[in-house]
């Protein structure tokens, strides 16, 4: 009877310890942001760059960055629009290979992959990694493949320019008659011609702004064409100090 007493007493202490460490688990996970994930921490098992990353975009693909249309979408119209939300959806970190979906096609917070790129221009690269960007206080330069080519070189110098903390892609869900957007946390700058002052405006006001200040470069680089340089140094403390904006309101132009 004492041996089994003893039993007893370690097997409710086992439970007990198990209670308590599930329920330390759980409660870790409701109060961590990104849903008890890890950022910038390689793991085959939920994502190191390289498997599975094809549910995102498949590396092997050139549609995503291949104009397909006979003649270059239209410029000279002129037209853009600016806005902010007032609140961000939350920064999960979601492992491979589970989907990320997206109800706007211009997504500026939310869900995304624990790795995030590396700074620079690319190939392509899939929101479920540059949203991540976004939450470091980094910018996305996106242009659709079948705008003026002249422009698209342009607006890639401009962000080269403008700070390290950036990512530049081609993204044909770009809104009808829009060709550029830069991007930033919980807020959006869509046009259909490249107009250097608003950019830079938005850039200067927008860059940084981010609930998490890492400089630092990501871990994810399939389609990585060139890295971002230091513009000023790694914290980015000058936003495109070569370059000024006029005013930008969070209205639509025309």
């Amino acid at each position: 009877m004492r041996h089994l007493a003893v039993q007893v007493v370690i097997l409710g202490v086992v439970v007990l310890c198990c209670h308590v460490t599930s329920a330390s688990v759980a409660r870790r996970t409701t109060e961590d942001p990104h849903g008890g994930v890890r950022m910038g921490v390689p793991s085959a098992f939920c994502d190191n760059g390289k498997i599975n990353i094809s549910v995102d975009w498949d590396p092997e693909s050139t549609e995503e960055f291949t104009c397909l249309e006979e003649t270059t979408r239209a410029t000279g119209k002129n037209l853009h629009y600016y806005h902010c939300d007032e609140k961000a959806d939350k920064p999960i970190h979601k492992c491979l290979p589970d989907e990320i979906n997206y109800a706007d096609d211009l997504p500026t917070s939310g869900t995304h992959r624990p790795l995030w790129p590396v700074y620079g221009e690319y190939k392509y690269v899939p929101p479920q990694r540059w949203l991540h960007s976004l939450e470091h206080g980094g910018l996305v330069f996106l242009y659709h493949p079948c705008a003026d080519r002249d422009e698209i070189e342009a607006f890639k110098s401009l962000a080269r320019g403008c700070l390290h903390r950036q990512v530049t892609s081609p993204y044909k869900k770009l809104p009808p008659d829009m060709n550029f957007a830069v991007l930033a946390w919980k807020c959006k700058l869509v046009l259909s011609d490249l107009d250097i002052d608003l950019i830079t405006r938005f850039a200067k006001a927008r860059a940084l702004k981010g609930p998490e200040a890492v400089s630092a470069d990501g871990q994810y680089s399939a389609g990585l064409l060139r890295r971002a340089q230091f513009v000023t140094d790694l914290r980015d403390y000058k936003i495109c100090p070569q370059v000024h904006g006029r005013k930008l309101t969070q209205a639509h132009a025309t």
